[in-house]
């Protein structure tokens, strides 16, 4: 209950006096005066999160075709890393980590 500073001694009183008919009534089983029940409504932007999180969980952990392609290479001998690219995927990740 909120009470500010321009009520009138009597107006304080009636809201006092209303929220305790309010819980007799609930107590008796009576909803006819009760509070309207809290509600939760979800953003456009969380609803979208949680596809995402759905998704992500679908996915494997490791990507068996990824990982079989790599090793054959790595044995003929025709797999090279790139500096470059690595050094560069290093900074992104720690850019997208701040802002996370």
């Amino acid at each position: 209950m909120r009470i500010t500073n321009n009520l009138d001694p009597r107006q304080v009183m009636d809201v006092y006096q209303k929220r305790l008919k309010i819980e007799e009534n609930k107590k008796n089983g009576n909803p006819k005066h009760s509070p309207p029940a809290d509600s939760l409504e979800i953003s456009e932007r969380a609803r979208e999160l949680q596809l995402y999180r759905l998704h992500l969980k679908k996915l494997p952990e490791v990507r068996v075709e990824l990982v079989e392609s790599v090793k054959k290479r790595l044995a003929e001998g025709t797999y090279f890393i790139n500096r470059e690219k690595v050094a560069a995927g290093i900074m992104e990740e720690r850019r997208l980590d701040r802002h996370v």
